[in-house]
């Protein structure tokens, strides 16, 4: 790959981990305080303790992004950027550009999701014999 083309990559990726590590996330702040002070029935108390569950939700997925972004940005670093980890085939431009952080080809990504669905698959049926 070349280095207009890692440099675009770099960027993209600093400028969404600065989005996510700057820019918060407003309806989580809202709904953390929502709620929080005033005195509670039991429907405000189950809907502070959902609000308080999204919240955590959203702020791990946004850890994990965060950790996506900084292993793509030192897979750059270290000239691994766009290469599949399992096949060591190119990702391929288009791939990349729909989702920068991806580590595998569409085909090893495809494999591997047809795996967990049949792993799932043979857990719900285990789980229910």
């Amino acid at each position: 790959m070349d280095e207009g083309t890692l440099r675009h990559f770099r960027e993209l990726l600093e400028s969404r981990m600065r989005g996510l590590l700057n820019g918060g996330c407003a309806p989580c702040s809202r709904l953390a305080d929502h709620g929080a002070k005033d005195p509670m029935d039991e429907a405000d108390m189950a809907s502070h303790h959902s609000d308080q569950s999204l919240v955590h939700t959203i702020n791990y997925r946004t850890q994990q992004l965060v950790q996506e972004i900084r292993s793509a940005i030192q897979r750059i670093d270290d000239g691994e950027f766009g290469t599949c980890r399992l096949c060591s085939g190119s990702i391929g431009l288009g791939r990349l550009q729909a989702r920068p952080t991806a580590m595998l080809c569409i085909h090893c990504q495809e494999t591997l999701e047809n795996v967990r669905r049949r792993f799932a698959g043979a857990r719900r049926r285990g789980a229910a014999a």
